[in-house]
């Protein structure tokens, strides 16, 4: 039986209908779900923005922003700088003296060894050569001529009081004296000169230490010939102090004073520090590096501390009144340091400001921030 065409019309028709009503229905529901996320998402923002004032930055009432931004109030502190800067350990110069040959000449005797401890006065070697010899004999010569030439005066002189001699033979003898004694004189400052006494003539020369100290320098042998008077033979330091060298930039020398506390640590005894003062501070920069060398003088009893031994200073200025605020209040902008104060209840500022040493307790605020001001103190990276 073939169905009839107004029943399958009708058929179709209705189909479509319910069709139609279907998707009306998912439209709507759709449209629900949309507004109720919107509606969602505006809520959570208004909570959460940070809303742009004439002022500066609001914080909503219901924002949770409050509860992760913490305000204090800065004020100052008392507060000490410290300035680390690496160093060098020294011998004092006024008690280190570099022997040199007096004169041209062989080493005939050494008698002391690397590391030796001496006193003022002991022998250290022993010295010979021509220009010894002739000095010694020039000395020898000049002594004789003075003895002859002193009798021939004495003897004009008892002439003359006898009224035998001649005033003009005395006056002779009496000017050729003064030559003979001018002339030892000489002879005599040549030999001291050369580091003999005159009452040694006749052995060569013993070369003595000028200070009391260590031989922390050897750097001749028997027998060898030295004909450079610049060159040092030998080296005699009085280490029971040195010098502590540290180089100080030249943005920080104004924090460096006379008379100033330092604490010295020596890579050679990890965890002890040495305590002194800034002695001298040096009057020339150096070019190279752009800094100023800085003396502190330490005693050095038992000899522990060597020349050349690498080392810390800490130099402590005196205690002032500075503002510091937690290094987590600031933040970077380019070249410069900002922190938010608040102005209004929840309403922050952004500020520039000057930051000066940084301390465990925090950064010191040289220009920026007056002591009473608020200043949010973490998580200051949500601020626009």
């Amino acid at each position: 039986m073939i169905p009839s065409p107004t029943i399958l019309f009708s058929a179709d028709f209705t189909r479509t209908i319910h069709r139609g009503r279907l998707m009306v229905l998912f439209l709507l529901a759709a449209a629900a779900g949309c507004e109720r996320k919107a509606d969602a998402q505006n809520t959570r923002a208004s909570t959460l923005a940070i809303i742009p004032t004439p002022q500066g930055f609001f914080i909503p009432e219901n924002s949770p922003l409050r509860r992760q931004i913490p305000v204090v109030a800065v004020q100052r502190q008392r507060v000490r700088h410290e300035l680390n800067v690496p160093a060098t350990a020294e011998a004092d110069p006024a008690k280190m003296a570099k022997i040199s040959p007096p004169f041209p000449g062989r080493v005939v005797r050494l008698f002391v060894r690397l590391g030796e401890s001496v006193r003022q006065g002991t022998p250290l070697l022993t010295l010979d050569s021509p220009d010894l010899v002739a000095a010694q004999t020039d000395f020898l010569k000049a002594r004789s001529a003075e003895s002859q030439a002193n009798r021939a005066y004495a003897r004009q002189k008892n002439l003359c009081e006898h009224g035998i001699g001649a005033k003009r033979d005395l006056e002779q003898a009496e000017t050729e004296l003064d030559l003979a004694r001018s002339e030892l004189e000489r002879a005599t400052t040549r030999l001291r000169l050369l580091g003999m006494d005159p009452g040694t003539v006749g052995r060569p020369v013993t070369v003595r230490a000028p200070i009391t100290g260590r031989i922390i320098d050897l750097a001749v042998a028997p027998g060898e010939y030295q004909n450079d008077p610049a060159a040092v033979l030998m080296t005699v330091a009085d280490l029971s102090t040195i010098w502590v060298t540290a180089n100080v930039p030249e943005k920080d020398i104004k924090r460096v004073i006379v008379g100033e506390e330092a604490s010295i640590d020596f890579a050679a005894y990890p965890g002890e520090s040495f305590p002194g003062r800034v002695a001298f501070i040096g009057e020339i920069l150096a070019l190279e590096t752009r800094t100023v060398r800085v003396r502190i003088r330490l005693d050095n009893p038992e000899g522990r501390l060597k020349p050349g031994m690498f080392a810390r200073v800490t130099l402590r200025d005196k205690e002032v009144q500075e503002i510091v605020v937690p290094a987590t209040a600031l933040q970077v902008r380019g070249d410069r340091h900002v922190v938010y104060v608040e102005k209004t209840p929840w309403t922050f500022e952004r500020r520039e400001v000057d930051v000066g040493a940084t301390l465990p307790e925090g950064v010191c605020i040289g220009r920026g921030l007056s002591e009473g001001e608020r200043v949010a103190t973490a998580n200051t990276i949500v601020f626009p």
